[in-house]
């Protein structure tokens, strides 16, 4: 059973930190958001006073002082509204016609203020457009807005996800978004004891759609979490754990095209925050999302595919290398590298149209996307499975080829929304200074057009990742020892066990 008290003290927890996420509002004039300094300053986690040529804290120690050459400051020539548009450009008549006349609709719905429809309006017109890999008329985060009308734990949930999208782009203010984000999480709290405590067997067809509609509002806090500095997702994939095992989707598959995005997006999240945190998913071995089936879950929908930009069956490969990882570190033996093999195969094989070369023009940015969880996978089983060194020549090849074809992916063309996890784990085996300033540089780029608070928590770590291992690196140089690289990989295991952010 899920503890009563987990969302409670974490509601609390999180409205205050919404108070120290920033000194001071950043001028709504100011585009895009990003952070400034030298690049030495930025890898010490040293306040830079940007002083040109060269600051005091490089001057003092006799370091090239040297700036990132990628976006600045400037001026917008188009308001907010205009410039942050939804990615798609299909003819959504449910949308125009929600926005249009909606008085039917708002009827039977009572917002609380003007405010809050508003934040509903805002999220059919631009945040469920920025969630899944590829926006469509079926976009079921679209759809989801139209049963979120007649169920209050929905409502909170998108007007919340609303309010913080906003929020980043000085669009709300933090006293608003803490306010929500603590009434959603505290009708979270009483659904859950709720459904805990009903036990007659009259509720129960009532109790299932409860359920179902407590797992989508649970699944969707990823998105609330990635917005913030300071939100922690973990209690929440244990408590959608919780409530897929109550369900029974562990084992079927609802017939709601919502619910079904539900399932998919925890599956996807549960293996992505297992492999962030070098666990095992929370999701059993058995699950049904967990054994490949791409006519079920790819070409109906909502697509899996289209949803999350990573194939189902390369979701199942990505479960597997998660548990084979683990494996190898608690109890290696012949048998787990001989298992580790046929899954190479079998990916190779799957991926045999992918080739590593530079995509042809005629490539979709879905199909690219696609590439970069494909050969992340590789690297992933290079590095935790057959624990290959970050310098080993197989890894930065999977490396090189990640950043090609990241680099082909604009910012902003809608399926790159979904990069941040291919994209993370790739950085972090960056070793050259010119690749290591590619990934500041593509860092800088995503966050400053998707403002997700998490991505800085995500580059912060990239930045600790890469002090450590030089510095570990060059221990082993010097003592002539073969241990650096090894305690590396410790410290990193150490660093992704204790970590707290997430983005997805």
């Amino acid at each position: 059973m899920f503890p009563r008290s987990t969302l409670e003290k974490h509601a609390k927890r999180e409205t205050a930190a919404f108070k120290n996420r920033y000194c001071l509002p950043a001028p709504s004039w100011i585009y895009p958001l990003i952070e400034t300094g030298c690049l030495p300053c930025r890898q010490k986690h040293n306040k830079c006073e940007e002083q040109h040529p060269t600051c005091s804290f490089c001057a003092s120690r006799d370091i090239k002082c040297t700036y990132p050459s990628g976006l600045k400051w400037a001026q917008p020539t188009k308001s907010m509204e205009a410039r942050h548009k939804p990615r798609a450009k299909q003819n959504r008549t449910t949308e125009q016609s929600l926005i249009r006349q909606p008085s039917a609709l708002f009827a039977s719905t009572r917002f609380e203020s003007a405010e809050e429809r508003s934040a509903w309006e805002y999220y059919v017109r631009m945040v469920s457009s920025n969630v899944p890999a590829m926006d469509g008329p079926d976009n079921p985060y679209r759809q989801l807005s139209i049963p979120a009308l007649s169920s209050p734990i929905l409502l909170e949930t998108i007007v919340c996800i609303s309010t913080e999208h906003m929020l980043n782009f000085g669009l709300a203010s933090i006293d608003l978004a803490a306010k929500r984000q603590q009434r959603m999480l505290r009708t979270l709290g009483q659904k859950l004891l709720t459904l805990e405590s009903t036990s007659n067997p009259d509720t129960i067809v009532i109790e299932k759609s409860e359920r179902e509609a407590l797992l989508i509002a649970v699944v969707l806090q990823g998105i609330v979490v990635a917005q913030s500095a300071d939100g922690v997702l973990e209690p929440h994939v244990k408590c959608a754990s919780w409530l897929m095992q109550a369900l029974g989707y562990f084992e079927i598959i609802p017939q709601n095209p919502i619910a079904r995005m539900a399932v998919q997006r925890y599956g996807m999240v549960d293996v992505m925050l297992a492999i962030s945190r070098q666990r095992r998913p929370y999701a059993p071995q058995h699950f049904i999302l967990s054994q490949p089936n791409p006519h079920l879950w790819d070409e109906t929908e909502p697509s899996f595919h289209k949803m999350t930009g990573c194939p189902q069956p390369l979701m199942c490969f990505l479960v597997r290398i998660a548990h084979l990882a683990c494996d190898v570190t608690e109890r290696p033996s012949g048998d787990i590298l001989s298992e580790a093999f046929r899954l190479d195969t079998e990916l190779r094989s799957w991926g045999a149209r992918y080739t590593g070369i530079l995509p042809r023009c005629d490539r979709t940015p879905l199909d690219i996307l696609t590439e970069c969880f494909y050969w992340t996978a590789h690297l992933l089983l290079a590095r935790r499975v057959f624990q290959d060194q970050t310098c080993s020549p197989r890894v930065q090849y999977l490396v090189h080829v990640c950043f090609r074809l990241m680099d082909h992916l604009a910012t902003g063309c809608g399926p790159d929304s979904s990069l941040p996890q291919p994209f993370y784990l790739a950085a972090r085996e960056a070793v050259s200074a010119e690749d290591r300033i590619w990934v500041r540089q593509k860092h800088e780029s995503m966050t400053a057009f998707y403002r997700e608070q998490q991505r800085n928590a995500a580059m912060e770590l990239i930045e600790r990742i890469w002090e450590t291992t030089d510095a570990l690196r060059q221990l082993e140089r010097g003592s002539g020892l073969e241990e650096g690289l090894s305690l590396a990989d410790g410290a990193i295991r150490t660093f992704d066990r204790e970590a707290n952010f997430f983005i997805f």
